[in-house]
């Protein structure tokens, strides 16, 4: 098959020789009648003969262009195409004999100038004529030339009329010129069909990436529409059309909020003022180029939150909530944030508020009961979960029933709660340790008393842990932990049995006490250091920022992990402190780097319950250090975007008008909604490491990165996977849409020093 190079190349020459069969057939005709004309002139037979020939292979390669233009090509083989090849060729190349014998005779057996005339005439022509029609196989070309040319020139020397040498001379450069064209021509045709070959690749890619972005729209719970910089619609998904009742023609791309406030209106879906209120938050957004939420009903009585806010590209990005469900269950919700659904007893959280409260009295002297049944799982196991839950509840009727008045423990202000699974908390009024130790075994004894379950009879024992306060502390943490601590140790006695907090107990507390006071001396004394990690350019490696990771080593201890001395950090409030320094440092040290590179912070909820002060914090590090405002990057969790919204918004908002910018970490690792993408001023979504660990084996963690590649990339934020340890994940990642990329692959943490020994170094 010649020097084509792959079967798609060789379809689109092959595919040129058929591409005009109305010249084909036109200059074979022509052929034909130049047969014609010198069998008339000359009286000779030959001519009349080749005539019927030429006619002949006509007629055959006409029905061959025809069967070829019936039938699609675009999977057919290499044999296939090498067949309608072949087939091309076999009549181009008698039919180009014929003539070239016409053409031979005309000159060798007449002697008449006008047979003589047209059959030059007519092989000039017809040069032509193959080169342009036949250059995707020129050596096509070659050989029908060859196929005519050389009779020609051969019945000119033969002919030894006057000048007819110097013509046959002329032909053959003639000939030469035209093969060089036909090659010219090829090498066009195989430029063009690569072209082709690389334009319909790059249209199925988009097609797949539109196809994945559809597929990832169209599956989400909020109705999106993407409007552009004039306003006018872009991109809807299913969910929005479901919500307001609209067909896909309705919300057509072009669409203009006027219109789409009429067909809102036509649905039946909003009434005109609801409607009117939608577009005119939509205006509103773009003018003020704020944010803005607003919550409607329909007419169908469904309650919709309509949040708008703008695009990286200078649009709208509009996202409808059915939120009918949530503000239904509104009610539900607050119960059970309150209330054990199963025994009707406190939960966890309001029987810490009731003992804040209590605890908050003055001269007050209470205790607090940590209860824990003794191998529950062998009741749930052995009589199913339904005897389990029976339990509980005559478990939480029995201990109700004790602050009744009846024995040690009084009526009054006591309180019993449910903790969790078979845990149970009670809080009583004493006047010491003792009391309090025969309120715990008067306890033990009601609940060992049998119980009916269904048709079983059934006797449990139980294990509780006492707490004093204020003995043990005044803090509701400090109790409840002095409590678990205490019941910890009566399971270890032999369960069944009552222990109270004790001095060998307060070893554990006072070991994290010891903790956090070192934790406040090394904080002082500058023993807490910052160690950096690249974060860089998924595809040049160039670095692009560095994460700055508290650490802590402890002069006796060693390395503290983090995930033990940062929580005690947050409980104590010890966290500002650390966050200022980490955030003063990490700037001192940056400014040192070229301007190219950023520093990222991580920067905790319980730093943004101060919001002001972390304000100004920020501001002290920015201007101490002096470091561009854009250099600094501060990440936060997706679990701080869902306690107090609009004080984080606020904070966010406020930082990123002095040019610090935000990244959202850990994306996909907890909460996870695209909704905080869109309403939060992010510019930059770290996608937590969870998703490269089972990037390269699991179709859905790709799925998932492109999606938000391609959602961060219309709203103007960048995307970085963390975790990355391997140059295959890399490439995945690359391949997927994101930009940047942080894990050992490219550095592990290091301390400034040796960080900037790196740098330097690399400077070298």
């Amino acid at each position: 098959m010649d020097s084509v190079e792959n079967r798609e190349e060789y379809r689109v020459l092959v595919h040129s020789l058929f591409s005009s069969p109305a010249s084909m057939v036109v200059s074979n005709v022509t052929g034909i009648f130049v047969l014609v004309y010198c069998w008339v002139v000359s009286g000779l037979s030959v001519f009349g003969w080749l005539a019927l020939i030429a006619s002949f292979v006509c007629i055959l390669r006409v029905n061959t262009a025809r069967r070829y233009i019936k039938r699609a090509h675009l999977a057919a083989t290499v044999f296939d195409i090498w067949r309608w090849d072949r087939e091309f060729f076999l009549g181009a190349t008698v039919f180009s004999l014929t003539l070239g014998t016409g053409i031979f005779f005309s000159f060798v057996a007449t002697t008449s100038d006008a047979c003589h005339l047209i059959t030059a005439i007519c092989g000039i022509a017809f040069a032509s004529g193959y080169v342009a029609r036949n250059a995707g196989r020129p050596l096509f070309v070659i050989v029908q030339l060859l196929c005519f040319t050389v009779p020609m020139i051969a019945g000119l020397l033969v002919a030894a009329e006057p000048y007819y040498a110097s013509i046959a001379g002329y032909i053959v450069v003639y000939a030469i010129t035209n093969v060089i064209i036909a090659f010219s021509l090829n090498r066009n045709l195989l430029g063009l069909a690569a072209a082709q070959k690389k334009t319909n690749e790059l249209a199925d890619s988009i097609r797949r990436k539109n196809i994945t972005l559809d597929s990832a729209l169209n599956t989400m719970t909020h109705g999106l529409c993407m409007l552009s910089r004039d306003q006018r619609i872009e991109v809807v998904n299913s969910r929005f059309l479901e919500l307001y009742g609209l067909g896909r023609s309705d919300v057509e791309p072009g669409t203009t909020l006027d219109e789409l406030e009429r067909r809102l209106v036509q649905s039946h879906r909003l009434t005109p003022p609801t409607a009117r209120d939608v577009i005119e938050l939509c205006r509103r957004t773009a003018v003020l180029a704020q944010a803005g939420e607003q919550e409607i009903k329909s007419e169908t009585g469904q309650i919709l939150v309509v949040t708008v806010e703008m695009a990286g590209d200078g649009g709208l990005l509009m996202l409808t909530e059915d939120a009918s469900a949530r503000k239904a269950a509104a009610s539900q919700i607050e119960r059970m944030a309150r209330c054990d659904l199963l025994t009707q007893l406190p939960n966890r959280f309001r029987f810490a508020e009731l003992l804040a409260e209590r605890l908050a009295e003055p001269a007050c002297r209470i205790a607090l009961f940590y209860i824990d049944l003794d191998d529950f799982k062998g009741v749930n196991d052995t009589m199913g979960h339904e005897a389990g839950d029976h339990l509980l509840i005559e478990v939480a009727s029995r201990l109700n029933g004790l602050l009744g008045g009846r024995g040690v423990i009084a009526e009054g202000r006591s309180v019993v709660g449910r903790f969790g699974g078979d845990e149970f908390l009670m809080l009583i009024d004493v006047s010491s340790a003792e009391e309090a130790v025969a309120a715990g075994r008067e306890v033990l004894g009601v609940l060992a008393e049998p119980m009916r379950l269904g048709d079983a009879t059934l006797s449990i024992t139980t294990s509780i842990g006492i707490a004093m306060s204020p003995e043990h502390g005044w803090e509701p943490g400090d109790l409840l932990r002095a409590a678990d601590m205490a019941l910890y140790a009566a399971k270890a006695d032999g369960r069944n049995t009552v222990v109270a907090y004790t001095r060998e107990l307060a070893d554990a507390l006072s070991h994290r006490r010891e903790m956090e006071a070192d934790l406040r001396e090394a904080a002082r004394c500058g023993r807490l250091s910052l160690h950096y990690q690249p974060i860089v350019d998924a595809r040049t490696d160039q670095v692009r920022s560095y994460e700055a990771l508290m650490r802590w080593n402890h002069p006796e201890k060693g390395m503290i992990p983090p995930s033990e001395f940062i929580p005690i950090a947050e409980q104590t409030g010890l966290i500002t402190q650390l966050g200022a320094w980490a955030l003063r440092q990490a700037c001192l040290d940056a400014r040192n780097w070229a301007e190219t590179i950023s520093v990222a912070v991580n920067v905790s909820a319980s730093q943004f319950k101060d919001a002001p002060q972390l304000i100004e914090n920020v501001k002290d590090a920015l201007l101490i250090s002096g470091l561009d405002p854009s250099r600094l990057e501060l990440e936060v969790t997706e679990s701080l975007l869902i306690v107090n919204q609009e004080a984080t918004l606020d904070a966010i908002r406020t930082l990123r008008r002095i040019g610090v910018r935000f990244s959202l970490d850990d994306f996909g690792s907890g909460y996870s909604s695209l909704a905080y993408i869109a309403r939060y001023p992010f510019s930059k979504v770290k996608i937590d490491r969870s998703f490269a660990e089972h990037l390269t084996a699991d179709s859905t963690s790709r799925s998932i990165i492109e999606v938000v590649c391609q959602l961060a990339l219309k709203l103007g934020m960048r995307v970085v996977v963390e975790g990355i340890e391997t140059e295959q994940q890399r490439r995945e990642i690359v391949a997927l849409g994101a930009e940047q990329a942080q894990g050992w692959l490219f550095g592990r943490p290091k301390p400034i020093g040796d960080l900037n020994q790196s740098i330097r170094r690399t400077a070298a």
